[in-house]
């Protein structure tokens, strides 16, 4: 029998959640097998109508409100492009989000209140246990962050969000973490969609990158030895809908396409990472302060009890310290210079 498919065409990119799964709030044993191997070995999954829409139009509210805030911010400033620059770091107004911004695209990090701290978005039944039998149930979240992306943002290089040192430990791969990107609205082909190279890019040792002159951790900038190599590999431009949460390897690579509608271009950012690794970007800080995790659910809270250990307590209080130290100076400085 003639089939009506082409030898190329791929099945369907997302997992199908059933009304009794939606209704028991957690996939089943043979969606949660496929779910984690489509993980491991792919780079990624995505997981369909994981969220309900009433959910999600909330979350899209309460965001457009948070990065309005953030576009009126006095004395804005763009972060420079290069790796090695520090975020500049604003703080807005009234929502008094965390947010740094370059190349037309927003990095926002808002409070965990509303629908940002509920548990549906980050200890989601459908996730968290992937999550834990991929990295442990003591995994931590290091960041809660917007993918921002407007009109005249760059094609991004193909970058990895990590390095792949200790991705192999006695011979064997051990994933050290899980981004899990959450669409507020339609993140289609039409306004910057998510490029990413499946199948292998998350397996590339650090040996094969110095072998052969690459450094795939550049994003805002231009890195031809790693645009060309890209060029011989399969891509694709991943279309999320409101609903689907997408979970991928930060190894894999992947780049952000530019928007060149009018409106932003959103998802919700979440970086879970295994507890023995110590994963460089983002600040906690950011997200929660003592108030906002006390009023976090148990499930979330534990997520974010690694910031508030006695050790990490007392540099955090050292830091501020220092801080208002070096403003008092330079007061006491500007007082002394003034005529």
């Amino acid at each position: 029998m003639e089939l009506n498919i082409r030898p190329d065409q791929l099945p369907a990119q997302a997992i199908e959640i059933s009304a009794d799964e939606r209704t028991n709030g957690r996939l089943s044993p043979e969606n949660h097998q496929l779910a984690m191997a489509v993980l491991s070995y792919r780079g990624y999954v995505i997981l369909k109508d994981a969220l309900d829409q009433p959910f999600v139009s909330t979350l899209k509210r309460e965001f457009d409100e948070i990065l309005e805030d953030c576009r009126v911010t006095t004395d804005l400033r763009e972060t420079g492009a290069d790796p090695l620059d520090s975020h500049m770091v604003h703080v807005s107004p009234r929502k008094q989000a965390h947010f740094w911004f370059r190349k037309s695209r927003w990095r926002i990090f808002p409070k965990l209140r509303g629908p940002f701290g509920h548990m549906r978005l980050l200890a989601n039944g459908f996730v968290v246990p992937l999550l834990e039998d991929l990295l442990g149930s003591d995994y931590y979240c290091k960041y809660v962050t917007s993918d921002t992306c407007v009109k005249g943002a760059i094609l991004q290089s193909p970058h990895s969000d990590i390095s792949m040192v200790d991705a192999f430990v006695n011979n064997a791969w051990v994933p050290r973490g899980y981004v899990v990107n959450v669409p507020v609205m339609h993140c289609g082909l039409h306004n910057g969609p998510l490029e990413v190279w499946p199948g292998g890019s998350h397996f590339l040792t650090p040996e094969l990158f110095q072998r052969f002159g690459l450094d795939p951790y550049v994003q805002d900038g231009r890195n031809p030895a790693v645009e060309r190599v890209a060029e011989f590999f399969p891509s694709l431009k991943v279309d999320l809908k409101p609903g689907e949460i997408l979970i991928r390897d930060p190894a894999m690579w992947h780049r952000g396409t530019p928007n060149p509608t009018e409106e932003p271009r959103t998802m919700i950012t979440m970086g879970f990472f295994r507890s023995s690794y110590d994963y460089g970007y983002g600040d906690p800080s950011f997200n929660v302060d003592a108030q906002t995790y006390a009023q976090l659910p148990t499930r979330v809270r534990q997520m974010f009890a690694y910031h508030y250990t006695l050790p990490r307590t007392l540099r955090r209080k050292q830091k501020e310290l220092r801080a208002k130290a070096r403003a008092l100076a330079t007061t006491w400085v500007k007082a002394r210079l003034r005529p």
